[in-house]
């Protein structure tokens, strides 16, 4: 056997999608159409996949399609991979019988991963306590009150050799990329991301455009509203004082509001909206940090400095990482 075929042999692996009813379709179509394209590009590849439902039978996607599963709960073979995928459903309402299943799946040694709200039904199952986790930015309230030994996470994706979680939508296919990437190569994940015109492959370090989102909540009216004006704001920033004019209040005041919601000054605030904003720029790889820098109105010198404050990381050394 050559060593091209040893690799192919090497990986065969089987994913089954559990899809719980009102699955989001885009997180589930974005993680297969990488495994449908990994076969049109590497002949040899080992990685398949399936679907299954609940009841066995046709299930909704949240955009009101069905999907006929073509692999019975019952079949489901030793060593494959589970990956659920749920939509807002999840939240609302308890699927005592998957959380049940999905426990006994990872009690014999399944990986199990969860996509979209899909991360939700394995947090009910009680399978991430203690576990570094993925969500979407708008599970991020349910799962903190719900479940606050789980340690939440802006990043994309996050996975180790059991448990994988995924923001979902176009995450999910970021997640399925760098699965290609370990397992083929990333001359076979570019190839994958051209043929889906997906410009870069995402590292799973970048943080969701609405992370902010996660972090700064609030029920206070005038902080919500100030908040929407720096977001809508972080080109060209506006001033402090601009925008308590806005928001008919004097500047003293919101900074009051700000450091009693937040412990923070807006400016500091501000000033990490934007940071996170233009990180997932130089994440990508596709600008100039200067050119970042100046659109978030940063100077260059003191991008690098706020940037490496917030993120531990000098911004050049953060793109090198995510393109290596």
């Amino acid at each position: 056997m050559d060593e091209t075929a040893k690799m192919g042999a090497a990986t065969e692996r089987l994913f089954v999608f559990v899809l719980d009813a009102g699955f989001t379709m885009q997180a589930f179509s974005s993680a297969v159409e990488v495994l449908r394209l990994l076969h049109r590009v590497r002949s040899d590849a080992g990685l398949r996949y399936k679907a299954c439902s609940l009841s066995d039978a046709p299930v909704h996607a949240s955009n009101g399609f069905a999907l006929i599963p073509d692999l019975k709960f019952c079949d489901i073979p030793p060593r494959a991979t589970l990956v659920v995928v749920a939509g807002t459903r999840a939240s609302k309402a308890p699927e005592p019988e998957l959380t049940a299943r999905l426990r006994n799946w990872a009690r014999r040694g399944y990986p199990v991963w969860g996509v979209s709200s899909g991360v939700v039904r394995l947090a009910q199952a009680g399978l991430l306590n203690g576990r570094s986790v993925s969500a979407h930015w708008e599970d991020f309230p349910y799962l903190r009150q719900e479940f606050p030994q789980i340690d939440l996470t802006a990043a994309l994706f996050t996975h180790d050799t059991q448990i994988a979680t995924c923001a979902g939508g176009g995450a999910a296919s970021d997640l399925m990329l760098h699965l290609v990437r370990d397992e083929y190569g990333a001359e076979t994940a570019d190839e994958i991301a051209a043929r889906l015109v997906i410009d870069t492959v995402r590292d799973g370090r970048a943080p969701q455009r609405r992370s902010s989102e996660m972090r700064f909540e609030t029920a206070n009216h005038l902080v919500f509203a100030a908040l929407r004006r720096m977001r809508a704001n972080l080109f060209a920033p506006l001033s402090i004082a601009q925008i308590a004019v806005e928001l008919g209040i004097s500047q003293r005041q919101l900074e009051r509001l700000f450091e009693q919601e937040f412990d923070q000054p807006p400016g500091r605030v501000y000033s990490q909206l934007r940071l996170e904003d233009a990180r997932l720029d130089v994440l990508s790889g596709r600008r100039e940090l200067t050119e970042i820098a100046l659109d978030y109105g940063f100077k260059p010198v003191t991008f690098s400095r706020v940037y490496k404050r917030l993120f531990g990381v000098l911004p050049s050394d953060d793109r090198k990482r995510a393109m290596s």
